[in-house]
């Protein structure tokens, strides 16, 4: 067995480990640093996005020196990458490229200045004229009345009415901008970059919400854009794409499915089936070739894909997706959602599914910049390998004890297991083990992103409280999978009390629970007991704050 997770480890970090292949420098002072700014900010943070993830930022922390110097460095994929410089509520974005860079920020000017950030190195002229022109967008945009007419009126026309009235509307303050300066080159592309593909997600947004089919070369002008700025707004609109071309995809497929090629199974089953005879490899090879099966064929083909469901299924899937979307979608296009199609899955997939997934995609994918994008994405996924498998040891320790059992499996994170035990034992154990503190209660699921956007947007009361106040109680219902449950805790660092329920042990709590309200949180008192008012949602995150701070009173 430890073989085998050395195996593991090692695969993770020589296949997908390799790529990015470069990164980009960046140094800076933050001048004249005061002790309240260093409290409120000991780290500078940078993030970069990937390509298929968008909306999904990767941060890189820099700490603070006490003479406000800084140094980090971020990986980089495209030649040119907008990233998010932030110190404490202050931010700007800057285009990095492969080398250094410099930004440097006078803390007397930082709340007072229109462009607090001075940049150095590499695209410093670029990044300080972008800045500038964020500023005069922000001071010049039109109100909020207007905003809101102007999105209605694009949003009711056709497709190429919303894309042509966004693209003007968005594009406008730059227009305004450079009738008072020469604008250089790259500043440029960078703004029309972000103008098209920003109105290009309220195009695919539209189509997506109303079921509509947009004309194939559409897509194509924006995929082939291969010299665009990788921005925020480029890794969305494409996230967009995505999720019109799952609906696309949904579609076309017939109800009963759409039937997979033999040539393609027999392969499928040939790589990852288990306990396969000589015998079967050797009929396995004949389908290969002559990529034909009579009806006992078939049979018998179905017979070998029950031994393994979850990997083939999961292989199958994909294969009928991509097979759906070949007549739909010009070949740049498909090379994408090749690749953006593993975006939808890793959150809800063990690692060793992940790592599975990612070796069988990967060699599919044509595009340099898109596969090694890919493969940051998955080698991100992976990272967490080791320190999954150490809480899984710990978590294993706990489950075997007789009895209700609470103890740390990873940084942070305390579960209490009890398998034979009912739930309403379990959740009391916790509540009886927070006396004297708020118990902030999460129901959520690790297959659902929404739910863990959820779980991962609580963390942030561990910043407001002490805890010796709070308590955050993760509740997994229903028999989740375990190994999923255990494995999303960890990767999304949901540091609180962990329980997970079988179904039998969800219907004993479901009314002390009072699971029929479908609100995914809940709040005990320091003394124990459910409050009835309904609890606030993280996204309302000062509401929630004075609602527990009223209960600590």
């Amino acid at each position: 067995m430890a073989r085998l997770l050395f195996f593991l480890v090692l695969t993770v970090n020589t296949v997908f480990a390799q790529s990015p292949v470069d990164s980009v420098i960046i140094t800076g002072q933050v001048r004249r640093l005061s002790a309240k700014l260093y409290r409120q900010s000991p780290s500078v943070l940078v993030t970069r996005t990937n390509i298929l993830r968008g909306g999904i930022e990767q941060a890189f922390p820099a700490p603070l020196q006490p003479d406000g110097r800084f140094r980090v460095a971020v990986p980089i994929v495209y030649p040119q990458e907008e990233m998010q410089f932030v110190l404490g509520n202050i931010s700007t974005p800057f285009l990095a490229s492969a080398g250094r860079l410099s930004i440097d920020v006078d803390n007397d000017s930082l709340y007072v200045a229109a462009v607090p950030f001075q940049f150095g190195g590499m695209n410093a002229q670029v990044n300080q004229q972008f800045a500038q022109y964020k500023a005069f967008e922000a001071k010049n945009k039109p109100d909020e009345a207007t905003q809101q007419r102007t999105l209605k009126r694009a949003l009711n026309g056709n497709i190429n009415q919303t894309y042509t009235t966004l693209s003007q509307a968005f594009l406008a303050p730059f227009n305004q901008f450079t009738a008072q300066k020469v604008v250089f080159p790259l500043v440029r592309d960078w703004v029309l970059t972000n103008v098209r593909y920003d109105a290009a997600a309220y195009v695919f947004d539209k189509a997506l919400q109303e079921q509509q089919t947009i004309p194939a070369t559409y897509f194509k002008d924006l995929i082939a854009d291969a010299d665009a700025p990788l921005t925020a707004s480029r890794a969305n609109a494409l996230s967009r794409l995505g999720a019109y071309a799952g609906m696309r995809i949904q579609q076309e497929t017939p109800s009963g499915g759409r039937g997979i090629r033999i040539r393609t199974l027999a392969q499928l089953l040939e790589q990852y089936g288990t306990g396969l005879t000589d015998n079967d490899r050797q009929r396995l090879a004949v389908f290969r070739e002559t990529n034909t099966a009579r009806t006992a064929d078939v049979r018998y083909l179905s017979k070998l894909l029950e031994k393994n469901p979850d990997t083939l299924t999961r292989l199958l899937t994909y294969e009928n997706a991509i097979q759906t979307a070949r007549p739909l979608f010009d070949s740049l296009t498909l090379d994408y959602l090749k690749a953006y199609m593993m975006t939808m899955t890793t959150g809800e997939s063990t690692l060793s599914m992940v790592q599975v997934l990612g070796q069988y995609i990967a060699p599919k994918i044509g595009d340099k910049y898109l596969k090694q994008s890919f493969n940051d994405m998955i080698g991100q996924a992976l990272r967490d390998t080791a320190l999954v498998r150490k809480a899984r040891a710990e978590y294993l320790v706990l489950e075997k004890q007789p009895g209700v059992n609470s103890g740390f499996v990873s940084d942070g994170i305390y579960v209490t297991t009890g398998t034979n035990r009912t739930g309403s034992e379990l959740l009391q154990k916790v509540i009886d083990q927070n006396r004297g503190r708020v118990v902030y209660v999460v129901l959520w699921a690790p297959k659902s992103e929404p739910e863990r956007q959820l779980a991962r947007d609580a963390q942030r009361l561990r910043d407001a409280f002490l805890p010796r106040d709070l308590t955050i109680l993760y509740v997994s219902t229903n028999d989740e999978d375990e190994t999923l449950w255990l494995e999303s805790i960890v990767r999304n660092r949901l540091k609180g009390e962990h329980i997970r329920l079988s179904e039998t042990q969800t219907y004993s709590v479901f009314n002390t629970l009072n699971l029929s309200d479908m609100s995914p949180v809940r709040l005990y008192t320091p003394q124990g007991k459910l409050v009835k008012k309904e609890a606030t949602l993280p996204d309302k995150f000062d509401q929630l704050v004075d609602q527990v701070q009223a209960l600590l009173r």
